[in-house]
């Protein structure tokens, strides 16, 4: 039986734009309040604006999931505002382009330090929270991705960042299952968000990073995956790949390593080439 969503609150990072921003508008339709946060506070004031709209309560929180305080501040304003947290899409992040050995330590750390020590924050402050709503979903969601199970050439660094991040939430599904806390990883695959053009932006070489974009006929909307967690949010499950081809494609690459490794040398020669 699907579980009732109506006035119940999701916490969502990474906000202001894409997916977190398409979840945060399909919650709302879904009769859900919305805690919204990010680093820019003028695109969450739109997205609030939006959820108002939609005859739901919401609420802004600045947040830099880098930061310890401003995300145990989220979390604190939400349960005040609120009365309970009932939900948390751990969303924030960012992808890099660039071979492993041509990305620089530092820039490993920084993607490793919001991708996966940003998701750890936002998780580690969730979790108290949702133990305290008795009748809550007590849902965490994981914003992975497809390139949590394969290891993309000049993606590298973000790849790393996803595997750990459905690592995680892996083992917190065991961990967590006792407590009626349940743990969703989320696995979308080229979207048309932000999200690509910030990665491309980051390349030393654009063409390059062009040319390693998603084929747009592969490309997903933010709405249908935000749709996806909406519907895993009524009806739970361990993992949502809101494309069932992908998912199929990526398990072969799992069963077949001479398969992936082919696959992978394919698209090195695509994005090199002069």
């Amino acid at each position: 039986m699907p579980r009732d969503l109506t006035d119940k609150l999701i916490v969502i990072t990474g906000a202001s734009s894409g997916i977190g921003a398409a979840t945060a508008l399909a919650c709302a339709k879904a009769g859900m309040d919305v805690a919204v946060s990010a680093r820019r506070t003028d695109k969450l004031k739109q997205v609030a604006d939006e959820i108002t709209s939609l005859g739901r309560r919401s609420l802004v929180v600045e947040c830099d999931v880098t930061v310890d305080a401003d995300v145990q501040g989220l979390m604190r304003q939400a349960q005040e505002a609120f009365g309970r947290v009932d939900a948390v899409f751990a969303n924030a992040g960012y992808g890099i382009f660039g071979t492993v050995l041509d990305t620089d330590l530092q820039t490993h750390r920084d993607i490793f330090e919001t991708n996966y020590y940003g998701t750890l924050r936002t998780i580690r402050e969730a979790v108290p929270y949702l133990q305290k709503t008795g009748d809550g979903l007590k849902h965490l969601l994981i914003c992975s991705s497809v390139a949590s199970e394969i290891g993309v050439p000049k993606f590298g660094a973000y790849c790393a960042t996803k595997a750990a991040q459905d690592s995680v939430a892996g083992a917190m599904r065991g961990e967590l299952a006792d407590e009626g806390i349940v743990v969703t990883s989320v696995h979308p695959m080229g979207t048309s968000t932000e999200f690509g053009e910030q990665a491309r932006a980051l390349s030393p070489d654009r063409r390059a990073a062009e040319r390693g974009s998603t084929p747009s006929s592969l490309m997903q909307t933010k709405e249908h995956v935000a749709a996806g967690v909406v519907k895993t949010l009524r009806r739970p499950r361990p993992e949502l790949w809101p494309s069932t081809l992908m998912r199929f494609t990526v398990a072969l690459g799992t069963v077949s390593p001479r398969f992936a490794a082919w696959a992978m040398r394919r698209y090195m020669r695509k994005v090199s080439k002069d």
